[in-house]
């Protein structure tokens, strides 16, 4: 789904990611022009990031496409700027990828204790 959504994006648009396996597919899977087209907050561990990150990349760049990959446990910690993206009328948008658990840690814990869960 990311490289059809990569190959599909305006080559200028903004990625925005939070932590988890979304944040490692979409820079595994998705191309960008320039390197201030994916942001993300790297090894930092912010779940939560990418949509504030989106909100302040649409202010920045109004006039570009910004797109928020996020993941179902992310989005959650900070769901509550969905109110400054409505009252600001920003036309970004927002890839949710819902797997119910935290799937990163679910993969490390299924790496580290294999046949515990």
């Amino acid at each position: 789904m990311l490289k059809q959504l990569s190959e599909r994006k305006p080559a200028d648009s903004v990625v925005t990611t939070d932590v988890g396996q979304h944040q490692m597919w979409s820079a595994q899977h998705m191309t960008y022009t320039r390197p201030e087209n994916f942001i993300t907050s790297s090894g930092l561990g912010t779940m939560g990031f990418g949509l504030p990150a989106a909100v302040g990349a649409q202010v920045a760049r109004p006039n570009d496409t910004v797109i928020c990959i996020s993941g179902d446990g992310s989005f959650m910690m900070n769901v509550q700027e969905l109110g400054t993206v409505k009252r600001k009328q920003l036309p970004l948008k927002i890839v949710l990828l819902d797997n119910q658990r935290l799937g990163m840690v679910r993969q490390w814990q299924q790496t580290v204790f294999p046949g515990a869960i």
